[in-house]
């Protein structure tokens, strides 16, 4: 994490050297939640719609900080304490982020994608930690705040930074690319995720691509050459000085998968360039397309085969993404952190790959699909019909489509929840029997507290 003295924060933020009493106070990484403070921290308190961070300031000076941006239009700044006053502390900390990244010489992984980019972030993470020192993007905070704090959080001497970077809107990736400065960039494919801000997709593709235009002359671009939208827009930029390679199960990718099994204890396949066999505690055949991505990176930065494979070894998964856990009578793929068409399907082939007792898909809302949202969850429902499951309960307004969906298609055992406690009494009932249940939906649905309350109930 950064290390910094007052002093050398305020050059960092182009502001003038005040020769005070406080500055060689010495500064250990940021935070911006006065709660989650700890001691040497520097505090940079946001202005919200809702909260102003501004007013915990006495909080987070007690929870250790050492020092605090602070708002010149705030008033009030704390007298006993290390102060640096700026025009505006988002910004500050995007300067300081991108004044940090300066100072570093490590090799930066930049993702983005509509879908897998957080496993893909873990899997190239995994595979490159087998040699190099690696930090990567905690969680998936990967927007406007998120990316510059990680950034923030990666000590100065590692040999290589794993970043994801997420978008809502056009030039956001852009922007976000202007502090990472990707040597490595990895695009893992185009969905629906972000249809009503970007109205189309292609607009989604083109937001994606601006991580293209971030890298520099002699970077390395990774992207899933099956992705017809990334096919469409890709041609329109100058990829003369970067090393393309695509990955695929297509015959025209530079990078193919050529087989894949499934086991409870992860996944093994095979790709086009090695002989290599690879195994990873992880599950899904969308997993395996992000481990060519993986591998990709990994031989870029010099790694034999066998040290990929021993680094798929040590892939550390992020939470709530094709988690597989027991529960009482009950097997349980939770895949509760996000929802949209694309991952859905993926998360119902994963599951359909488990065997055991009924087959209950709990799918929750997918938010933010826009005008077309309800036909997206009527898809949905009918496509269920395509895998082996016995019920199928929906939460939300509009999973009502998805129960809709899943009926026409033939599914006789399907009921839709409103309430979030009536979902819970039935998925109670149900945990008489033995059973394998996959949890996914958008965040939003909080499906995961659900499948925590089941946990403490069932023992």
């Amino acid at each position: 994490m950064i290390k910094k003295t007052v002093s050398e924060i305020r050059q960092m933020l182009g502001l003038k050297n005040e020769n005070t009493m406080v500055d060689e106070v010495a500064v250990k990484g940021v935070c911006i939640d006065s709660r989650q403070v700890e001691a040497g921290n520097l505090f940079i308190p946001l202005v919200g719609e809702r909260v102003n961070g501004h007013a915990y300031a006495d909080m987070a000076l007690a929870n250790g900080a050492a020092a605090m941006l602070w708002n010149v239009n705030e008033p009030n700044p704390p007298k006993d304490a290390a102060v640096i006053l700026v025009e505006d502390t988002a910004a500050a900390l995007w300067r300081l982020a991108g004044a940090y990244r300066l100072l570093c010489h490590y090799k930066t992984v930049g993702i983005t994608g509509s879908n897998g980019k957080t496993s893909t972030k873990d899997m190239v993470a995994g595979v490159l930690s087998e040699r190099y020192r690696v930090m990567k993007t905690q969680g998936n905070h990967n927007n406007e705040i998120g990316v510059p704090l990680t950034l923030l959080s990666f000590d100065e001497d590692i040999d290589v930074a794993v970043v994801e970077m997420g978008m809502e809107n056009r030039h956001e990736i852009e922007a976000l690319c202007e502090i990472v400065k990707p040597d490595i960039g990895i695009i893992t494919n185009v969905g629906v995720a972000h249809l009503e801000n970007l109205g189309s997709m292609a607009n989604i593709a083109k937001a994606k691509c601006e991580l293209i235009e971030g890298l520099h002359n002699g970077s390395a671009f990774f992207y899933n050459g099956d992705d017809p939208y990334l096919g469409q827009e890709i041609p329109s930029h100058d990829l003369r000085q970067l090393r393309v390679q695509t990955f695929g199960e297509g015959e025209h990718n530079d990078c193919r998968l050529t087989s894949f099994s499934q086991h409870h204890e992860g996944i093994t396949f095979t790709l086009s360039l090695t002989d290599q066999t690879f195994s990873c505690n992880i599950l899904g055949r969308h997993q395996a397309m992000n481990g060519c991505a993986a591998y990709l990176a990994g031989h870029e930065l010099g790694m034999s085969d066998d040290e990929i494979q021993r680094g798929f070894q040590r892939v550390e998964t992020t939470s709530m993404r094709n988690e597989l856990s027991s529960v009482g009578k009950w097997l349980v793929l939770n895949d509760a952190y996000k929802s949209n068409p694309q991952s859905a399907l993926a998360a119902l082939a994963t599951f359909d790959q488990i065997k055991g007792g009924n087959r209950i898909a709990v799918l929750g809302d997918m938010l933010d699909l826009g005008e077309t949202s309800p036909m997206l969850h009527e898809q949905l429902g009918r496509d269920c019909a395509k895998f082996k499951l016995d019920k199928v309960f929906c939460l939300g307004p509009l999973a009502e489509y998805i129960a809709k969906g899943a009926k026409a298609a033939g599914i006789s055992d399907v009921r839709h929840f409103i309430e979030r406690d009536e979902l819970l009494a039935a998925l109670l009932a149900e945990t008489d029997h033995e059973a394998t249940v996959l949890f996914k939906g958008s965040r939003g649905m909080k499906l995961d507290e659900i499948f925590d309350q089941i946990k403490e109930k069932v023992k």
